[in-house]
């Protein structure tokens, strides 16, 4: 249970702190991913990609978030301005409450940690690719 508490506590201090997530996070961002499951396997380099309607759509669909959604039209954020936003962007000058602006940054981060994830798994396969190619 203190594991847990360690960890949630990294979660909401350390995530402000912190443009990128460590990678000893990682059994955070799995239980964060079971509590926002709209996050799930899309990666920043989709995200950077959204209109401003898709980033709205997506705030929209988040639990609790639906009246934020307007705002994110309204501030005309499209893909790439909301991977760009931090949590006391969210928090101070979009003037968005402490849970919804939680699930928007936490969210945000899934999606980068979803990327790096993902290149690193890439960059694990291509060197096992130059040993095997090497022997």
């Amino acid at each position: 249970e203190s594991s847990l508490q360690a960890v949630l506590h990294q979660s909401v201090f350390l995530s402000a702190m912190s443009p990128q997530p460590g990678r000893d996070l990682s059994l955070c961002w799995e239980q964060h991913r079971k509590l926002l499951p709209g996050v799930a396997r899309v990666h920043a380099e989709a995200v950077q990609h959204w209109s401003v309607q898709q980033v709205s759509d997506f705030i929209e669909s988040l639990p609790g978030c639906e009246e934020q959604a307007k705002q994110f039209r309204d501030e005309q954020i499209d893909g790439r301005a909301f991977l760009l936003l931090t949590q006391r962007d969210i928090i101070r000058i979009m003037s968005i409450k402490l849970g919804p602006a939680l699930k928007i940054y936490n969210s945000i981060l899934m999606f980068k940690h979803a990327e790096d994830k993902s290149q690193s798994h890439t960059e694990d396969n291509s060197q096992s690719n130059i040993q095997d190619s090497s022997t």
